[in-house]
């Protein structure tokens, strides 16, 4: 974070476009390279310190014509000389090899290959690297049609995993945040879509992927149906990963259905689609006809994928059939009334323009007849199936729209063909048993829990954390939070702790234990849903900081020490009574030499000797003479010095020497062994890092906690300073001297303040017995005498210069604070002294001087200045 907010902050003496246009090399290399950490962070910089920010990162700004824009007119095939400058490799080693030469580039070929692949590589990289779910639509959705066409260009050919992944990994996140009813609008309109009206894809000679301009013998309407059923399984896919599926579905369905069951003729002209663009003859109805083909396959996979999700929905399809049987029912009285004229014999302008048209009208007579008879079958096998489903929801809303259908259904049944009498029967009596039965009567939608929408909002919040990919992650926090904050009841407090310390950890999935972002979210939630419910959240985390089971690693209980950290600090004055006493008890067990880790002390040791028998088997392997030729074959671990051979002469300043790496490796072993005099000590860090939220709780609320455990704090620091003397333990110093530090800062801002609400704290007279606690009063927590020679006695041992220096400046402050309250003492007690007892302040002479400093307040005494030795 600081390092996106440093490489986006331009300097004053320079322009925002020579800076970007700098910089901007160094950062496309990093999202280049083969490293995930350099990815990332360079992902980070470019999508939240460049494109996060307005000035920067909109469009015709500097940010998005160098990050966003070369990449969007590679994928549509418009690239320009200002673009093109941006889209080829920074590496100085394959930045040669990166883009071909023009004279290799055929005429037809509009974009290549590799710049395809770095543009869709670089696009994957910023979206999906940076978990903002904002920036991913920024992205996607000006080039849905493109990605879309990509992707099911690349499913369909061999060899094109890399491309397919990349670019449907793109769609699905984009899909997964929610985007709205448009887009899927747009890919239903659009399904056969394969490039633009002058372009499409291509696979490459070298089995890639790319844009070639089209020509009028491109558009192969026969091999672009052969891939409809891949086009529809994707899009019912899509659909799926929506969060608000159950709606889109509804309204989606209702959009092609319309489409593909009412007569186009009677319906007002649509937006132009794919098949509008390719100059098919209008003459011919091969867009209609396509059109009606395409929503039916999409209607028909919508109605196998989501049968029960479209019947817990029916009122959309409930209008599209009732419009479907009034049409009808329309076209049956006008062939009626037409009927009854010729029995009159009155002869009509239509009847008249018939006789010279009798074939024609009796053709398009019988077209009308299959397509109505074809329409009417599927509608009542459509609302055959709502009806009969167990999820049908049958509600007082529901019952005057099924009276309606019902009662034109029955009107028109009649007048049906042999063929739809059956369909249509079965639809009427379903009609009626949904509107008769008892569950007619139950609430309408309105009148639902209103903890439905929560639920729900749950549910997907759960969908979105396990999901792989950052930015979906991101989205199921965030909704999480939604939910914490309006303190939902639909929250089980357990559970949720278990699953944000499943982030945590990195349990739930891999994503989150890389992914900083994702955890420190995690981390934040926790602070924020112990605001409610403090006791619980508290109680889970110091259980499982202090691992008395011994079931965490190092790093999963200092994470959790982070969480639990962030916990106190969002407390504040609410940190107090058993919640305080809680994180007292356990901060001070778990740093004190208590803790007993048998299972880690054993592993432990298991390592070292394994390591021992490595480095022992090497060193025998390397004193074998074998004749020439012959070797050692043995899964012994690779030799540094064969490693070092293999990397590059390049000297970094900052890489440790072995000698630094030596003594690196022998801190690590000597905190992860413990305190030596310990049998089975627990780790070094883990007492440091207990030391340390002990402090912030002391800082947060040191009223809260109480004299007892304060006390017992200072008991712990002094004797740590004093007793823990290794090289290793000065980390377990310099807590120690910094918890002292706070505890002093603390009551010194409580002297100031003139608050009472502390109670308790030091004592001006030394220990007079050897049991210090024993002979403390209950409002006293330590002796500042004691206190003062012991903290000397350490600063003359002490061969820290960090816990010196923390020493000294303690010792500073709490002589402070003794003359600062010595003074505050004197004050207090003088305001409470009657007027003729004496008092320790300022008299109305100086004894030993012939001064009268009152004298001002008196006229008849002028002030006079006297010379003294």
């Amino acid at each position: 974070m600081q390092i996106s907010k440093l490489l986006s902050s331009v300097p004053q003496d320079m322009e925002s476009t020579p800076y970007f246009e700098n910089i901007a090399p160094k950062l496309l290399a990093l999202i280049d390279s083969d490293e995930p950490d350099l990815r990332r962070t360079a992902a980070y910089v470019v999508g939240s310190g460049i494109l996060g920010k307005r000035a920067y990162g909109a469009p015709g700004t500097i940010g998005h014509s160098i990050f966003v824009e070369p990449l969007f007119k590679a994928i549509t095939a418009t690239i320009d000389p200002n673009s093109g400058k941006w889209l080829k490799s920074f590496n100085p080693v394959s930045q040669a090899a990166a883009q071909p030469t023009p004279q290799t580039i055929p005429k037809d070929v509009l974009v290549d290959e590799p710049t395809l692949l770095l543009a869709l590589e670089r696009l994957s990289v910023i979206a999906l690297q940076h978990p903002n779910p904002g920036l991913v639509k920024r992205l996607v959705q000006p080039i849905l049609l493109p990605l879309w066409g990509l992707t099911c260009c690349t499913q369909a050919q061999k060899g094109k995993g890399a491309w397919h992944e990349r670019s449907w990994a793109l769609l699905q996140t984009f899909f997964t945040l929610s985007p709205g009813f448009p887009p899927f609008l747009k890919l239903a309109d659009n399904l056969l879509w394969d490039g633009g009206a002058n372009w499409t894809f291509q696979e490459s000679q070298d089995g890639g992927v790319t844009i070639v301009k089209r020509s009028n013998s491109d558009v192969d309407i026969v091999r672009m149906l052969d891939t409809l059923d891949s086009r529809a399984d994707n899009f019912s896919k899509l659909l799926g990963c929506d969060p608000q599926s159950e709606d889109r579905t509804a309204d989606v369905f209702l959009h092609v259905s319309e489409r593909w069951l009412v007569d186009t003729s009677r319906q007002t002209p649509m937006a132009p689609t794919l098949l509008d663009k390719l100059n098919y003859d209008p003459s011919t109805d091969s867009n209609a006809i396509v059109a009606k083909v395409v929503s039916a396959k999409i209607a028909e996979r919508l109605l196998s994928d989501f049968k029960d999700t479209l019947s817990r929905r029916p009122l959309k399809i409930l209008e599209l059939a009732q419009h479907i049987i009034e049409s009808e029912l329309k076209a049956v009285d006008e062939r009626e009334r037409r009927r009854k004229a010729r029995e009159r014999g009155r002869a009509s302008l239509e009847s008249l323009a018939n006789i010279a048209r009798p074939v024609e009208n009796e053709t398009t007579a019988h077209d009308d007849q299959q397509n109505t008879s074809e329409t009417l079958s599927t509608t009542f096998s459509l609302l055959s199936t709502i009806l009969a489903s167990p999820e049908f929801p049958m509600t007082q809303t529901l019952l005057p729209k099924l009276d309606e259908i019902k009662s034109q259904l029955d009107k028109l049944r009649p007048n049906l063909p042999p063929a739809l009498s059956n369909p249509a029967f079965t639809a009427s009596m379903l009609l009626e048993i949904q509107i008769k039965s008892p569950d007619g009567t139950q609430q309408t939608d309105e009148l639902k829990s209103p903890q439905a929408a929560d639920l729900e909002t749950h549910r997907q919040a759960l969908k979105d954390i396990t999901s792989p990919l950052p930015p979906v992650q991101a989205e199921g926090l965030s909704l999480l939070s939604k939910l914490i904050s309006n303190s939902s009841p639909v929250l089980d407090i357990p559970s949720t702790m278990t699953l944000l310390l499943s982030i945590i950890l990195g349990q739930s999935s891999e994503t989150a234990a890389n992914e900083e972002f994702i955890y420190l979210n995690a981390i934040k939630l926790i602070g924020q849903l112990a605001s409610n419910h403090p006791r619980t959240v508290v109680k889970t985390l110091v259980d499982q900081y202090a691992d008395r089971n011994e079931e965490r690693t190092l790093d999963q209980r200092l994470k959790i020490g982070e969480s639990l950290l962030r916990t106190v600090e969002d407390l504040g004055e609410a940190l107090t009574g058993e919640v305080m006493r809680i994180i007292g008890e356990s901060m001070i067990a778990v740093a004190g030499r208590r803790g007993n880790k048998p299972e880690t002390q054993k592993a432990r040791r298991e390592q070292v000797e394994k390591e021992k028998r490595d480095n022992e088997r090497k060193e025998r392997e390397k004193g074998i003479n074998l004749p020439s030729g012959w070797k050692v074959s043995s899964p012994a671990l690779p030799d540094t010095e064969e490693i070092d051979t293999l990397l590059p002469n390049n000297e970094d300043p900052d890489a440790e020497t072995p000698e630094q790496a030596a003594i690196s490796a022998n801190i690590l072993s000597a905190w992860a062994a413990g305190a030596a005099s310990d049998v089975e000590p627990d780790d070094i860090r883990v007492r440091a890092s207990a030391i340390s939220i002990l402090a912030s709780a002391i800082q947060t609320n040191l009223a809260g906690l109480g004299p007892s455990l304060a006390s017992s704090a200072v008991d712990l620091a002094l004797s740590t300073l004093r007793l823990e003397k290794s090289p290793e333990s000065a980390i377990l110093r310099r807590a120690s001297a910094v918890l002292l530090l706070d505890l002093v800062k603390a009551m010194d801002s409580e002297l100031q303040s003139g608050s009472k609400k502390i109670g308790f704290g030091f004592s001006l007279i030394a220990d007079s017995s050897g049991d210090s606690i024993s002979s403390r009063g209950p409002t006293t927590i330590g002796s500042i005498p004691t206190t003062l020679n012991t903290l000397s006695y350490v600063d003359s041992q002490e061969t820290d210069a960090l816990v010196r220096g923390h020493i000294r400046v303690l010792m500073e402050n709490l002589e402070t604070w003794m003359e600062k309250s010595l003074l505050w003492g004197i004050n207090a007690q003088s305001s409470m002294l009657s007027d003729d007892e004496p008092r320790l302040q300022l008299g109305d002479r100086i004894a030993g001087l012939d001064l009268n400093p009152l004298a001002t307040r008196s006229s008849t005494n002028r002030p006079r200045i006297e010379e003294i030795e």
